[in-house]
């Protein structure tokens, strides 16, 4: 989705405009010549940055990608709490990338982005226009003239047999912000999405790439983050579900190694990503009980799913990545036997082709899933 802000003296324009922007990721029409875009997730911990290139969906290249840690206090949860500090780190990564590409798809937290889903529409029994029907949402969170919004409208299918909107709304401040912050650093944003959205269009290019059966199935998305963990229940190019869970990610594994061991942050990061020599009981009492407890947090999402949907269609797939999801842990096996679901463990930017040659990337690409469905957003 881009947040952006809409008059209705241009609705129509703004309608068609609205449509061709939301062409789900992977149905584009090939471009004439290779277009370059960076995704850029900020989150409490790190900033992170993916330059892509591609002329169409399935000729997708990964040019290069920075992370660059943020000290304590910098950002806090979906606040920015120190906006200068943020802007020089900001401006670092960007540094690190070496690159003169300055089409930039930020994300905005969703803990700050209002998302209502499956509202009902028939343009041939409405009294409003479609945007129209979107603004009296969007009135319902804030001012018309105080909010950034976008909108996407399903046609019938399967699950629901009548058209639906989604509709997603956030204040100008939180927008601008963003804005002001690229500003700073000579950047400017293409595109204001929803980080959340972003593990959409990641898992999305997966499934095209595949071009297998998954197109069709009920699939389980979680990307377990540095703090948090994020799972969208998808089917047939819809979000059926989303969760969002702000106190669990890589953080607990850190503080699971510091009270076994005694480290420091920094000494524990190292024996996460095997660049530290790891005690003798790692493997039980870290690895394994960091497992069962994503386990146990996939389960209560699925759990709560099932709660809202009257159909009795399982979740037949179950995806995993992000940067608590460690190589080589057994992680997907621990899952899959907790859930009864097929399983698998899978960063999305591994299946792009590669440019880079050597470097970090299979240490880090789990943890660059939102910022790769960003960049992905822009190319498409």
């Amino acid at each position: 989705m881009v947040l952006k802000k809409t008059t209705k003296n241009t609705s129509e324009k703004a309608e068609k405009a609205s449509k061709r922007a939301k062409k789900p990721t992977g149905k584009a029409a090939a471009n004439m010549s290779a277009k370059s875009v960076i995704g850029l997730e900020i989150g409490s911990a790190n900033i992170r940055m993916v330059q892509l290139s591609g002329r169409s969906s399935g000729q997708v290249q990964l040019e290069k990608y920075a992370i660059e840690p943020l000290p304590q206090n910098v950002v806090s949860g979906s606040e920015i709490v120190n906006f200068d500090t943020l802007v020089s780190h900001l401006q670092q990564c960007y540094s690190r990338l070496k690159t003169n590409c300055k089409s930039i798809n930020v994300g905005l937290p969703v803990d700050v982005v209002t998302i209502e889903e499956n509202l009902p529409y028939s343009a041939a029994d409405a009294e409003l226009s479609l945007q129209e029907f979107v603004e009296a949402e969007v009135v319902r969170v804030g001012p018309l003239d105080e909010m950034r919004y976008d909108w996407q409208v399903f046609p019938a299918d399967a699950v629901n047999k009548g058209s639906s909107v989604l509709v997603v709304a956030a204040k100008s401040d939180n927008v601008n912000q963003y804005n002001d912050l690229l500003e700073e650093v000579g950047l400017s944003a293409t595109n204001v999405d929803v980080d959340l959205f972003a593990l959409f269009n990641a898992f999305t290019y997966v499934i095209n790439q595949r071009n297998s059966e998954l197109a069709n199935e009920r699939i389980a998305l979680f990307d377990i983050g540095d703090v948090s963990l994020k799972a969208l229940i998808v089917q047939s190019g819809k979000i059926l579900y989303r969760h969002h869970d702000a106190n669990f990610g890589l953080n607990q594994l850190v503080q699971l190694l510091q009270r076994n061991y005694q480290v420091t942050e920094s000494e524990a990061l190292e024996m996460i990503s095997g660049r530290r020599q790891r005690p003798a009981d790692y493997k039980t009492e870290v690895n394994d009980v960091f497992n069962m407890q994503i386990a146990q947090a996939v389960q209560r999402a699925l759990q709560f799913f099932l709660t809202t949907r009257s159909d009795e269609i399982d979740v037949q797939q179950i995806f995993i990545s992000g940067s608590a999801c460690i190589a080589e842990s057994g992680l997907a096996d621990v899952v899959r036997v907790s859930s009864n679901i097929p399983t698998e463990h899978l960063a999305p930017i591994t299946l792009a082709e590669n440019k880079l040659k050597g470097g970090d990337l299979a240490h880090d690409a789990d943890s660059l899933t939102t910022a790769f469905g960003l960049a992905l957003r822009g190319l498409f």
